[in-house]
């Protein structure tokens, strides 16, 4: 998949939480490519960070970085808490333990 299709997957994944399988059926590859886009790009901004149009200098790495940049700016943000159902594995499997907050 060249980079765009790539992105895109990885933003409609995220942003509409589309499975794998899906998104490889609409995109006519096998799910492991789309597994492996959307590993790649999902961690991408965090590393580069975000620069901030006509503001040379400024990138925003963290969600902190974000607030702390609106606020003298007078923006008003807005985060998106749209639920993700996530599968778990089921009671008594191995790993089961990294996937429960335990609250």
């Amino acid at each position: 998949m060249v980079l765009v299709d790539r992105l895109l997957v990885t933003l409609v994944h995220l942003r509409l939480g589309l499975s794998h399988a899906a998104l490889a059926e609409l995109y006519a590859v096998t799910r492991s490519i789309v597994s492996n886009a959307v590993r790649e790009l999902r961690a991408a901004p965090a590393d580069r960070g975000f620069a901030v149009p006509d503001r040379p200098g400024i990138v925003l790495r963290t969600l902190e970085d974000v607030f702390a940049d609106a606020d003298p700016e007078g923006v008003c943000l807005r985060l998106d808490g749209t639920e993700v159902q996530v599968r778990r594995p089921k009671t008594g499997r191995p790993g089961r333990r990294a996937f429960i907050s335990g609250k």
